[in-house]
């Protein structure tokens, strides 16, 4: 649990005042995913690394939607994606049973494995069958304590009931980087037909006197789970390179912001320098290019960058690996007459392959809106935030380069447990004063926090009850009416502390914690603009259907006038066919396992992605 204590004040009337931190957002489950179904029989390899695009585990490996896949709480994953337990259902709500004893919260559970045989060949512990995947404690998200532990368990038919024997278990107390385990299956009663792999969390609420803390927290994540034959401790590696975190923001100070004054301003909002970061599974270190494509979904406008070759260590040595990149002549178009606009940008990287060894490389597709708000957050609200006693202010600032009006805010809510921190409270606009909030030019009184309990990621919109004229810097923010934390959401994972700035009683200071206040102030006198989330990544790899896969095997966006070969290869980096290009695939004398796909474009550019064939 967190409750991070900044500042503690000296002589209020209520004794203290303190901006703090919990622990927020959540998992996915209900009661129908969390009974055992046999509705698919994987075989060996049984591989995820949970970079399918969506919140819910991939249903061809998982029984359960109990856990959360996304990219906001890991921390430097494995690859890009992971998925996160904590002590929230699916729709953001803290379990009911949550109390100060450990108690289990998030599950993930397989689909029925066949560990018996791999076609004709009877598996025995002489198979040298590992089972591995790689875990982290807290990442952006909250610590666990030590009384919050991450479970895995095998399980088994025995007689007419499934039986469960715990492998491995991890407690909490400390944040960690991810960490690999490896476990033999050398248990005799697994080698059958019916074997299953559960991971559960256990985690705890505070006791406390601020109910509202009782919110997410407890966070694990997992990345990268294998499991095959033929495997060893001294030799487990991937011929592959990742990319690994969120993709940047191409604009220098948000995340999203209005079209308008985006072409008002072009050349101080564009942003040309970031940093990628990389994943290296190999056992060597390799050479890779890095390049990207950044498309305007209005008009075509097309723009391409490619950087120069560098060396990216192994994950094994370093973790991962950085590259800087400076793309000094890069810039939106601004001459556009559109309100709104879009751009998809895709993020390659190849390895430079001089040794004759695949290595697959990756893609990473970020989706840049232009619209009618400003936005710091990702979308992910990896914790809460609130301010102690009541009559206490928070508010993040903005900037306009022209005159403008102000019709609305756009906020996210966590949830606590029984909604402890369903209180009303007051949005003010400020203007500036030096740098911090000034005089209060607009206040909408007496608003809820609101959900939508059926819905992830819901931010609620906030009408203004008059238009609100706005120039240069202004503020946005809430002013708490009752002493319990209001618990807004907060993006952990991206740091604007700068523009954060809270008032509890001693006048504005600028915040300490590090992440972004998921405030979104609504420009103009249009609605609040709902269209495709500018903050969450998609992943751009080759869409294959159906996959598994058996005989055949289509490839659904792909241009057949761009791509010239498909290139299929397995797990250690060999090739297994080579294709000139086309749309549908022959894959029936490929045995069951694991292989990356790649479609090669003419340029000498590709898209990858995995392949399952089950049969």
């Amino acid at each position: 649990m967190l409750i991070l204590i900044l500042l503690a004040f000296a002589g209020l009337t209520n004794g203290f005042a303190q901006e703090y931190l919990t622990g927020f957002y959540g998992a996915e489950t209900t009661e129908e995913s969390q009974k055992s179904r046999d509705v698919t029989v994987a075989t060996l390899p049984f591989f995820d690394d949970f970079t399918k695009y969506g919140f819910y585990p991939d249903e061809t490996k998982w029984q359960s939607k109990c856990v959360f896949v996304n990219s906001g709480f890991p921390k430097m994953p494995v690859n890009y994606r992971a998925a996160t337990f904590d002590v929230l259902d699916q729709y953001g709500k803290v379990y009911s049973n949550g109390s100060s004893n450990p108690f289990i919260a998030d599950s993930l559970v397989s689909v029925r494995i066949r560990l018996d045989s791999v076609g004709d060949h009877a598996l025995t512990p002489a198979d040298s069958i590992y089972f591995s995947f790689y875990y982290q404690a807290g990442g952006y998200g909250d610590c666990p304590e030590r009384d919050d532990s991450l479970v895995l368990q095998f399980g088994y038919r025995q007689n007419d009931k499934i039986a469960w024997k715990q492998m491995w278990a991890a407690e909490g107390g400390e944040y960690t980087d991810f960490i690999k385990v490896m476990i033999p299956i050398v248990d005799e009663c697994f080698y059958s037909d019916e074997f299953y792999i559960l991971f559960f969390n256990y985690g705890t609420l505070p006791t406390t006197m601020y109910p509202n803390d009782r919110s997410n927290m407890d966070q694990w994540n997992i990345d990268f789970v294998y499991l095959d034959m033929n495997r060893s401790v001294v030799n487990d590696f991937y011929p592959s390179v990742n990319f690994t975190h969120v993709s940047p923001s191409f604009l220098s100070r948000y995340r999203s912001m209005p079209y308008k004054h985006f072409k008002d301003s072009p050349l101080s909002a564009i942003n040309n320098d970031f940093t990628m970061f990389l994943t290296n599974l190999d056992a060597n270190a390799h050479e890779i290019k890095y390049s990207c494509e950044v498309t305007d979904n209005n008009t075509g406008w097309n723009y391409t960058f490619e950087n120069s070759p560098s060396m990216i260590q192994q994950y094994s040595n370093v973790g991962a690996d950085s590259l800087y990149v400076r793309m000094s002549d890069f810039i939106y178009p601004y001459d556009s007459q559109l309100d709104t606009t879009s751009f998809t940008i895709n993020h390659y990287v190849d390895v430079v392959d001089e040794s004759g060894d695949l290595v697959a490389g990756d893609t990473m597709t970020h989706h840049q809106g232009f619209y009618n708000y400003f936005a710091y957050d990702d979308g992910t609200p990896e914790m809460g935030y609130g301010l102690i006693p009541d009559d206490t202010y928070f508010a993040a600032q903005f900037n306009v380069t022209m005159l403008d009006t102000l019709s609305g805010v756009q906020m996210l809510f966590n949830r606590t447990l029984n909604d402890a921190n369903l209180n009303f409270f007051d949005i003010v606009v400020w203007r500036d004063n030096n740098g911090k909030p000034g005089e209060i030019i607009y206040t909408l009184e007496d608003q809820r926090p609101s959900w939508d309990d059926s819905l992830l990621y819901k931010f609620s919109h906030y009408k203004f009850d008059e238009v609100v004229k706005v120039n240069s810097v202004f503020y946005v923010g809430i002013r708490q009416q009752y002493s319990k934390s209001i618990n807004i959401g907060f993006d952990s994972s991206a740091d604007n502390h700068q523009y954060n700035f809270y008032d509890a009683g001693e006048g504005w200071k600028n915040s300490s914690f590090p992440g972004s206040l998921m405030i979104r102030p609504v420009m103009g006198k249009k609605a609040y603009f709902v269209g495709v989330d500018e903050n969450q990544e998609i992943l751009n790899e080759l869409t294959l259907y159906p996959n598994p896969a058996q005989n055949f095997v289509r490839i659904e966006n792909a241009d057949e006038n761009l791509f010239k070969e498909i290139l299929i290869y397995d797990l250690t980096g060999r090739v297994i066919k080579d294709y000139p290009y086309c749309n549908e695939l022959n894959v029936s004398d490929l045995e069951n396992g694991v292989y990356f796909v790649r479609a090669v474009n003419s340029d000498g550019s590709c898209k990858t992605s995995k392949l399952l064939i089950s049969k």
